[in-house]
């Protein structure tokens, strides 16, 4: 069929799959970015880059957090050394808050004990964590949906291998034409020049728009015969009443034909780079570690997942993800984790709180006359780790990552300086001891 029968030819086949536009990362997300293509080459590399990202994110800001937790721990030690006072006062004026309060507040005056000297560098780390957040929100999307436009590629491109093109051979081989509107909503068969990653090009080097392919049926037949002898697999011969098909015909069994290599392709690029994404039990960890979560989403869970970054979604894509994801339904139908992230950010951040109401136990019992300050701090002590569950259940399984490493990394920082502070505590109260002896001492003498 040459081409100017395809000038005459009605049908054309559609197999060409949308892409969707990409995300826009901000400053945070290029440095999440660089740091995930140093280590791009590890398997779970993105675990590890995210555990890269952290440690140096908390290293960056340890000062602040050093400043807050030794201002933390060496007010709960003042307070700690007023308890006698405190509890006097608690006796004295068990039935008047108001008074209480302003006794105390003269008390802690005169000690030098100040609640809000650590808060300012706390406010810093959650405006921090909630920047952070929301970067590794973003930087999820970005990547889901990098990763599935780059399927469309790998998709696209296996069709490409059969388009005759002005700078490429004519075998038998090339037996589809690439069709394009001429600006009256009618396609026309146009040779464009290939490009890279899966792209045709015009002259000028612009990206064309396909409106779908002619076929060229005698070089198809030709490529397609020489193809099934090759073939050490399965493969369904040309059918002999080939030429007495209608073009209807024709194109379905050449449209299957191509949609064979090119699910194959995208397949074949998610299988790839599959090592980067996944983590021991987490098939992709750019989604939540959750069995209510698939490995790989149908289209409704990935348009919601994408949708918060790239804007509203129309369901026109859907037939291009279902193409572009056909040969991936094991996957479609793997859970993507069991929850283990989940368990561990919850436990984790509880021990953090544990520790830390420990640290600050006559702080919570002290600050009020009738012990609701304790019980307030009891209530939040439970009420962080769900809010942090609730994260991790939400939000990717990176995430979580990023919850979990920041938690035990604040976690051993706070044990190390807790246990500083309190050893110097001592030693200043033991010479501030001795001192007053001493004074004592010397008054004794001079008498």
């Amino acid at each position: 069929m040459g081409l100017a029968n395809l000038l005459t030819s009605s049908e054309l086949i559609q197999v060409a799959v949308d892409g969707i536009g990409t995300v826009d990362l901000n400053w945070i997300g290029f440095v999440i970015s660089w740091i995930f293509n140093l280590v791009s080459d590890f398997p779970g590399a993105i675990a590890v880059g995210v555990i890269i990202f952290t440690l140096m994110l908390k290293t960056i800001v340890l000062p602040l957090d050093i400043y807050s937790r030794v201002k933390m721990k060496k007010q709960s030690l003042l307070m700690e050394s007023m308890r006698p006072e405190m509890e006097k006062l608690q006796k004295q004026y068990a039935n008047d808050k108001n008074m209480y309060s302003q006794k105390v507040l003269e008390l802690q005056k005169e000690n030098g004990y100040n609640p809000l000297g650590a808060c300012l560098p706390s406010i810093v780390s959650l405006v921090i964590f909630m920047v952070v957040f929301s970067a590794f929100s973003q930087y999820s999307q970005y990547a889901n949906l990098t990763a599935y436009n780059e399927m469309t590629k790998s998709y696209s491109k296996a069709v490409y291998e059969y388009v005759q093109t002005e700078d490429g051979e004519n075998g038998d081989g090339y037996f589809l034409i690439a069709a394009v509107e001429d600006g009256l909503n009618n396609p026309k068969p146009y040779k464009p020049f290939a490009g890279e990653n899966g792209k045709l090009l015009d002259a000028e080097g612009n990206e064309v728009d396909i409106y779908g392919y002619y076929v060229d049926y005698d070089k198809f037949a030709s490529f397609y015969t020489a193809y099934a002898q090759a073939s050490e697999e399965d493969v369904p011969a040309l059918p002999d009443d080939w030429a007495e098909l209608s073009e209807e015909q024709k194109n379905l069994f050449v449209s299957d034909f191509v949609r064979l290599g090119a699910r194959e392709a995208a397949a074949n690029y998610y299988i790839k780079n599959k090592p980067k994404t996944s983590l021991l039990w987490i098939g992709n960890v750019w989604y939540p570690d959750s069995m209510l979560n698939k490995e790989v989403p149908d289209f409704s869970n990935f348009r919601s997942t994408i949708q918060r970054a790239a804007g509203s979604i129309d369901t026109n894509y859907e037939e291009s993800y279902n193409e572009v994801t056909f040969n991936l339904s094991k996957q479609k139908s793997t859970y993507n984790g069991y929850f283990v992230l989940i368990v561990l950010a919850i436990g984790f951040m509880f021990l953090q709180q544990f520790i830390t109401m420990r640290s600050q136990k006559a702080a919570n019992e002290l600050s009020s006359v009738d012990g609701q300050a304790a019980a307030t701090n009891k209530m939040m002590m439970v009420m962080m780790p769900i809010i942090f569950g609730i994260f991790s259940f939400f939000y990717s399984a990176a995430f979580s990552i990023y919850m979990i490493v920041n938690t035990v990394y604040s976690l051993i920082s706070t044990l190390i300086i807790n246990k500083a502070v309190s050893v110097r505590f001592e030693k200043d109260s033991d010479k501030k001891e001795i001192e007053k002896l001493r004074g004592r001492a010397g008054r004794k003498r001079l008498k």
